[in-house]
């Protein structure tokens, strides 16, 4: 905006205060915004100002405790006063819109007064300092002081003297405190369900913010949040809790982050770990609690009857750890694996591994019921020139090994693993799972590829953990 010179200042704050009070200008809509149909001058203030140049700043970190009210709430006049001369409706918040003077010490400024009232009722009834409605006194208050607490409306009004004279402008009025009367109708009486903004909401009194949990612009304790002002006018935002919170200053523009996460993923896909051996999933700050469902491996199947022939080994048990940051346990959640088959005996034939079943299948997984069925017995049959090489039992039917010796009988099928599922709540989002899948359990194989020995049995499927998160 191009610097107006004092003299034009001076007289367009006179006929602006020679006007109505109640505008009557014409009001249209230009392009999506609207405006009135002649220029107004919109008055601010400042404790202070860097950068001051010419009655401009370029940043608005430059101003200190800007706001629309000449004083703050102990009663100090603010040292800067600016003037924001537009068509439009809304005072600008912006303080690099503004042009800027010292209150004090500036040619043609001469006074700025205020009063407050105790009186209840609506305000065209209160008059004002100077003509006072019936029964209504105004008790003025001097530049230090503070609004008291049993205030129910604040006047202000200043003088500026012109080339023509002294210009005072007329009374500002405004209810302050928490006023409760029958006939007046205060904003922290007002409750909605939804509000729909087109505008701008502007915080310009100290303290004033949108808040819940938080005490004020400057608590980084309490959990909650605050957007507003803090005492002095500054404009604060805080979110979070006491380890955990983003902070920023306004009076010196710095934006903090402490005891903040990063997380490449949000955590509530759905994770299958279905390989023998150890993983590690890391628990996203956004979740609140996590699903898991636990397989045991299956067992090993049993190989043929006589000297030679062995039992199949136990399928090994599938656990989830919760492990604080420092690496101790919190929590553990297992499943424990199926049970070896035995060697056969009597020429009876050797059995299938045995299913998981229905209550295998895990999140819908491909693999859900084959991987943790036990590994199939071996078979009695008659001995072949070459005999089949027993294979792996982790398929729906637990396995298909089978083997021969003469007349011994064949063994029996592994068992199927055990299934175990629950939510855990988390305690610490800086914890994490450590997941270890039980591996399958051991057929009888060691023979399986030589002529005239005891025919194998199929060794067990692994087992299998699902993780799945959940939003707090």
């Amino acid at each position: 905006m191009a610097n107006m010179t004092e003299t034009e200042l001076r007289r367009r704050l006179k006929k602006l205060e020679s006007e109505p009070t109640a505008s009557t200008a014409l009001v249209s809509k230009v392009g999506d915004q609207y405006e009135y149909d002649k220029d107004f001058i919109y008055i601010a203030y400042a404790s202070a100002l860097a950068n001051l140049s010419s009655g401009s700043i370029t940043n608005q970190s430059d101003a200190t405790n800007f706001q629309f009210s000449p004083y703050s709430n102990t009663g100090t006049l603010m040292a800067y006063r600016g003037y924001f001369i537009n068509k439009s409706i809304y005072q600008s918040g912006d303080p690099t819109d503004y042009t800027w003077e010292a209150t004090s010490g500036t040619a043609g400024y001469t006074s700025a007064e205020r009063s407050y009232t105790t009186s209840s009722g609506l305000q065209n009834t209160l008059g004002n300092p100077t003509k006072p409605g019936s029964g209504v006194g105004w008790a003025p208050l001097s530049s230090g002081v503070a609004v008291p607490s049993t205030a129910t409306y604040l006047a202000e009004r200043f003088t500026l003297t012109t080339t023509g004279g002294a210009v005072t402008s007329n009374w500002d009025i405004e209810p302050v405190g928490k006023h409760i009367d029958q006939t007046v109708v205060s904003a922290s009486g007002i409750k909605a369900e939804n509000i729909d903004l087109d505008g701008t909401l502007n915080v310009t009194a100290n303290s004033g913010a949108i808040k819940w949990g938080k005490t004020d612009g400057d608590d980084i304790t309490n959990s909650g949040l605050f957007i507003g002002r803090n005492s002095s006018g500054s404009p604060r935002f805080v979110i979070g809790s006491t380890n955990s919170f983003i902070y920023f200053n306004g009076s010196t523009g710095t934006v903090s982050a402490v005891g903040v996460a990063e997380s490449a993923t949000t955590g509530t896909e759905t994770n299958y770990y279905e390989s023998a051996g150890t993983h590690t999933f890391s628990i996203s700050p956004l979740l609140g609690t996590i699903q898991i469902e636990i397989a045991g491996a299956g067992g090993g199947g049993g190989g043929q009857g006589g000297d030679f022939g062995q039992a199949g080994t136990t399928g090994g048990t599938s656990y989830v750890y919760v492990k604080r940051a420092n690496g101790t346990t919190r929590s553990t959640f297992s499943a424990s694996g199926g049970s070896g088959g035995a060697k056969g005996g009597g020429g009876n034939p050797g059995g299938t591994g045995a299913s998981f079943g229905n209550q295998g299948n895990i999140g819908n997984s491909s693999n859900a019921n084959a991987s943790h069925s036990g590994g199939a017995g071996s078979t009695h049959q008659a001995e072949p020139a070459v005999r089949p090489i027993a294979s792996n039992g982790g398929t729906a039917s637990g396995g298909g090994g089978n083997g021969t010796a003469g007349s011994q009988g064949g063994g029996a099928g592994g068992g199927a693993g055990s299934y175990y599922s629950t939510t855990y709540t988390i305690v610490d989002n800086t914890d994490s799972l450590q997941i270890v899948v039980g591996s399958g359990g051991i057929g009888d194989n060691a023979y399986v590829n030589t002529p005239g020995d005891n025919g194998g049995g199929g060794d067990g499927g692994a087992g299998m953990v699902r993780i799945k998160g959940v939003l707090s």
